[in-house]
């Protein structure tokens, strides 16, 4: 159990608004994305109500012990864990909930106190006036960030909690890579790319998939791509699998020059008799010698039945 890594997994969440004011709600809506997974609410009520039937309560469950790893000591395998992809109910999965201080029968925070067993960020907005309470909440740890609505920067600084509290949430899901499977995927330089890419070319979601060692991303249409990382162990033992299965030696060649970067999917590695083998330019990973990242869209991608994207989730939604 030395060599335990979390894998990158990262998708839409749901985020709960609550105001008294419909009027500022409306504002909200107009500055971010008015997606299913952004829900606004006037009555702490039915705020309290969505956020009790969608929120995850206390600590995250470890695969580490009990009975799933017992499993998985039986099993053998490189992975363990949940594979978020095949679970549908991800989306509604409530990451945060931004409340307003000065509220009509309970406050900001006496709200967020009645829901504090939910595991999410808790962000609270406050006036000039109702600051002090924001600090004592912070350093109490009833709330994680406070903002007040007079500043100028409010809605920068909103967004940029918000896209904090959906990475949080996504770290704690997804497989665990075991025996030093993916470790490269792991690393924060890794991370770190692949984010940036994410952002660059406008993926919604990306997934680490066991069975290949590599990621897997879908845009906001559900076309699908390829992330792949490589150490220096990972471009040899890629260039002996060439070998060992009678590739071209050309093909070898070009990888151990690091020119090019196969993208063998849905094989993790060279297999005699592919129909079609992508290639991509492979990119120097930065602060780490000779490891290599690349991406790829590629077509064709068949998913387990019952993995849903957030694409094919937003059509069931308007079909509904």
């Amino acid at each position: 159990m030395s060599s335990i890594v979390r894998q990158p997994v990262f998708y839409p969440v749901s985020v709960v608004f609550l105001d008294d004011s419909a009027d500022f709600l409306h504002a909200l809506r107009g500055l971010f994305p008015n997606l299913p997974t952004h829900h606004f609410f006037t009555s702490q009520q039915e705020a309290r109500a969505f956020i009790e039937q969608r929120g995850a309560r206390g600590a995250a469950h470890s695969p580490m012990s009990g009975e799933a790893w017992s499993e998985f000591e039986k099993k053998g395998g490189n992975a363990l864990g949940h594979d978020a992809l095949a679970d549908a109910s991800r989306f509604e999965e409530v990451a945060a909930i931004v409340v307003d201080y000065d509220m009509p029968g309970q406050d900001g925070l006496e709200f967020l106190d009645s829901v504090k067993d939910v595991n999410c960020t808790r962000i609270l907005l406050t006036g000039t006036a109702d600051e002090s309470h924001a600090v004592d909440a912070f350093n109490a740890g009833l709330i994680h960030f406070y903002l007040k609505k007079s500043d100028p920067g409010m809605t920068r600084k909103l967004a940029h909690a918000l896209a904090n509290a959906q990475q949080k949430h996504c770290a704690g899901r997804g497989h665990i890579g075991v025996h030093g499977v993916g470790a490269i995927y792991a690393d924060r330089r890794t991370n770190d790319a692949l984010h940036a890419l994410a952002q660059r070319e406008r993926l919604v979601e990306y997934y680490w998939r066991p069975e290949q060692n590599a990621v897997l991303t879908f845009d906001a249409s559900g076309n699908p791509g390829v992330f792949l990382a490589w150490d220096a162990h990972d471009w040899d033992a890629q260039c002996d699998v060439v070998t060992d299965e009678g590739g071209p030696s050309a093909l070898r060649e070009e990888m151990e020059g690091r020119r090019i970067m196969p993208v063998f999917w849905p094989n993790e590695a060279y297999r005699p008799g592919m129909a079609r083998v992508e290639f991509a330019e492979p990119q120097p990973l930065p602060g780490s010698p000779d490891a290599h990242y690349s991406w790829t869209r590629i077509e064709g991608v068949e998913l387990a039945q019952e993995c849903v994207t957030f694409a094919q989730w937003m059509r069931s939604r308007r079909e509904a």
